[in-house]
């Protein structure tokens, strides 16, 4: 007998994100023959026995089901967190310990970045890797990607993300403790210049040589957000002004308007499930990593080959790993430019429009290679991996 998946799929989250997710997941487990079903948590009957699959991190222990608490039963959880580890509320899990234990929740992160502070943070807490996913729908059509296709786009360029205002990084900044202030504004700048620095090692650098002890969890949590908001606009805004010139559309949060002048337009919010359809109107997709990740990639990369657009994006050490070299012996998928120089992505993506032949056909690799390696169908076996064995029925 099979067990049962159980996938709550309401959540709150920016341009929907985790409950289209969720839902992705569902449809690719019922489409490859488990037993799937959704779940409401505030309506229906709490299951007791199986595998409770949840993405990021409930605001309340209380909306769990209650027997992931009792240590006879037969549920585990697994839990997929789609951002770096200092996104974890670390009350949540530490109410988790207090009320049982961490034993039986799996918890899987596409980032690898910092990872080794979870085990210091939470010693009982079992993670592993596990790469971004998208559905099938979101691969284009592989016969559709055509040169006429190609030439017949609305863009260029296709960007898409979000960037806080200047207004709101200055105003956290004025009420930050004034001796932290000036090395959060120092550790965002070398972030900026060395691109494979990661946030921990940046603060080691910059603080411990000032004599400032580092390696407390809840400080750098505390400084994180705001150190990542500065180096977040400061890439991005600097590489879109580079894109002038070249027809661009830029598709995410409204911060971005005031920087849309001359060929670049603002082309409004999009909801992460039809990500790929946006990016699929440009020949190339600038498809930029977060922030927060210095090495790892999240699904933005996926979207875009998926798209059928040709894509560049800055160069991350799993990247190459996974979409170039020996992850493609066909061909690069990708096409990489340094970010310690913003302007670096306009010379990548002048020589991608000015090969368009080539583009094209790198673009018919990518989305081969996502549909063979990148697909939630991809991933089913490893978020498996943890459900028990069910009980018998006269247990």
């Amino acid at each position: 007998m099979q067990s049962t998946i159980w996938i709550p799929s309401a959540y709150q989250s920016q341009f929907g994100l985790l409950g289209a997710m969720a839902n992705e997941l569902l449809e690719a487990f019922v489409a490859n023959g488990y037993d799937a079903r959704p779940l409401d948590l505030l309506n229906d009957q709490s299951p007791t026995q199986g595998l409770f699959l949840f993405m990021n991190t409930p605001q309340t222990l209380d909306h769990l089901p209650q027997a992931l608490f009792d240590p006879n039963s037969n549920l585990q959880a697994v839990q997929f967190h789609v951002d770096h580890p200092f996104a974890l509320p670390a009350s949540i899990l530490d109410q988790w310990t207090t009320r049982a234990s961490l034993k039986n929740l799996h918890l899987y992160l596409p980032c690898l970045d910092d990872a080794h502070l979870l085990r210091p943070r939470f010693p009982g807490l079992v993670h592993s890797w596990m790469p971004h996913a998208i559905p099938r729908s979101s691969l284009c059509t592989l016969e559709n990607l055509t040169i006429e296709h190609y030439k017949n786009k609305p863009f260029d360029v296709v960007v898409t993300g979000s960037v806080r205002s200047q207004s709101e990084i200055d105003q956290s900044l004025a009420q930050a403790n004034p001796q932290i202030a000036p090395m959060i504004t120092d550790i965002a700048h070398l972030m900026i210049k060395e691109p494979h620095l990661g946030y921990i090692a940046a603060v080691d650098l910059v603080m411990g040589s000032r004599n400032v002890i580092t390696g407390n969890w809840d400080t750098q949590r505390h400084l994180w957000p705001l150190v990542i908001a500065i180096v977040n606009r400061h890439r991005r805004i600097e590489t879109l002004k580079s894109l002038q010139g070249l027809k661009v559309g830029v598709f995410g949060s409204p911060d971005w308007q005031p920087e849309c002048t001359g060929t670049i337009k603002y082309a409004g919010q999009v909801q992460y499930a039809d990500c790929a359809s946006a990016f699929a109107q440009g020949r190339i997709a600038l498809a930029w990593g977060p922030t927060q990740f210095v090495h790892s990639y999240s699904e933005r990369i996926m979207q875009a080959m998926a798209g059928g657009a040709s894509v560049v994006a800055d160069d991350r050490l799993l990247i190459r790993r996974d979409f170039n070299g020996s992850a493609s012996p066909a061909g690069d998928t990708v096409k990489l430019f340094d970010w310690s120089n913003p302007t670096a992505a306009r010379t990548t993506i002048d020589t991608q429009l000015a090969n368009p032949n080539e583009s094209l056909e790198m673009a018919r690799r990518s989305r081969t290679h996502v549909e063979k390696t990148c697909l939630w169908e991809h991933r089913l076996q490893t978020l498996t991996q943890s459900i028990p064995a069910p009980l018998p029925q006269n247990a």
